[in-house]
Order: C-alpha cells, then sequence, then structure tokens
C-alpha cells in the first residue's frame, strides 16, 4: 500500500509540474500576442488545486497507515478502516481499468484488532478479488452490521461485469490467515458474486 501510495503522490507532484509549465507557455503566448487565454489558465488552475487536494488526501491516507503502528488491539470504527483500504487501493484497479467504490457503510460498527493486522486483512480480500477479477470490472465496497457480528463485504459490481463471479478454489489460504489473525472468518456468497468477513461486534 505505501508503495502505491508513493509512486500516486509522484504522479501528482508531475502532474502540477506539466501543469505549471503550461501555465507558463500560456503567459508567454499571452506577453508575445498580448492576448491572455482566460478558460485555459483557470482550467490549469483549477487542475492543480485538484492535484494539491489530491496529494494531501494520500499523505492523509499514508500518516494514518503509519500511526497504525502506534497501537496494539484496540477499538475499531470498520467504516473507516474500509474507506480507508478503498482509497489506498485505486492505483491497483486503476491499472486494470477496474473501479472499487465504497458502497455503504454503518458507522456505528466497531471491531477490537490491531489496526496495521486489520487493514492488512481487508486489502488483501480486495486485491485478491480484483485480481480474480477481469479488465473493466469493479467492487462494492461495504459494511453491515447485525446482531454480535459485523461483515465487511465486497461483491463484484453486476454493471461493470454482469457475469461470473470469484472463484473459490483460486486460493484464498492467505486471505483466511490474515482474516483469521484480527479474528475473522471468510466466506464466499452467492456463488462467487461477493465475500464477505465476518468479525465479532465490539
Amino acid at each position: 500500500m505505501t508503495a502505491s501510495a508513493t509512486h500516486e503522490v509522484r504522479n501528482v507532484l508531475a502532474i502540477i509540474k506539466e501543469t505549471a509549465g503550461l501555465i507558463g507557455d500560456l503567459v508567454h503566448l499571452q506577453s508575445e500576442s498580448g492576448r491572455l487565454d482566460a478558460e485555459k489558465v483557470h482550467r490549469s488552475v483549477a487542475r492543480v488545486d485538484a492535484q494539491v487536494k489530491r496529494g494531501a488526501d494520500i499523505l492523509t491516507a499514508l500518516n494514518r497507515l503509519s500511526h497504525a503502528l502506534d497501537h496494539d488491539v484496540r477499538s475499531l470504527a470498520v467504516g473507516e478502516e474500509l474507506e480507508q483500504v478503498v482509497f489506498m487501493s485505486e492505483r491497483f484497479a486503476r491499472k486494470r481499468r477496474q473501479t472499487v467504490t465504497l458502497s455503504e457503510a454503518d458507522r456505528e460498527a466497531w471491531v477490537q484488532a490491531h489496526p496495521l493486522h486489520f487493514q492488512m486483512a481487508l486489502f488483501a480480500t480486495l486485491k485478491r478479488c480484483l485480481d480474480e477479477l477481469p479488465e473493466g470490472s469493479g467492487i462494492l465496497a461495504g459494511v453491515r452490521s447485525k446482531e454480535q457480528e459485523v461483515g465487511v463485504e465486497f461483491r463484484v459490481d453486476p454493471e461493470r461485469h454482469p457475469g461470473g463471479g470469484l472463484d473459490p478454489a483460486a486460493g484464498w489460504t492467505e486471505v483466511e490467515a490474515l482474516v483469521s489473525e484480527v479474528g475473522g472468518s471468510v466466506r464466499l456468497l452467492d456463488e462467487g458474486r461477493a465475500v464477505r468477513l465476518s468479525f465479532g461486534i465490539v
């Protein structure tokens, strides 16, 4: 996750540099022609603003990930942890024209777990899903809690991949080990159209 995030920061800086060069070219052309294309300048400035925000979001996520080592086992808001993992997984999905969307997140769902190990379990599950699905497909990620159980679901997006699903024989051993380490279990649902991680509720 950290390698991917640092790569994304480099992309942000490259886009800002490229856009700053474009603004410089526009100003130079204006000094020669006496006309400045205000619309192009505004678009370029908006692009810089968007990339600065994206860079700040990535660094915030990295900071939060690094602080996951500050604690041993503690209470975790599952929706916030899933949101972080979805954000940090965007580059992996984008490389294969896939999407990961946070579809729903029960903000009242809490578990007791080691923060870094919990995120590793969620990330490993999500990446396993992306690796199995074809280019152009999508995953809907969500949190649902009921009675004494918190469930994190990664479901195949029916609009992006209407047929097929996840193969239960495709090697989920690593995922199962990571999820088990934080007190959870793994189960494939709906003929492989979804995978559910179940945890005891706090």
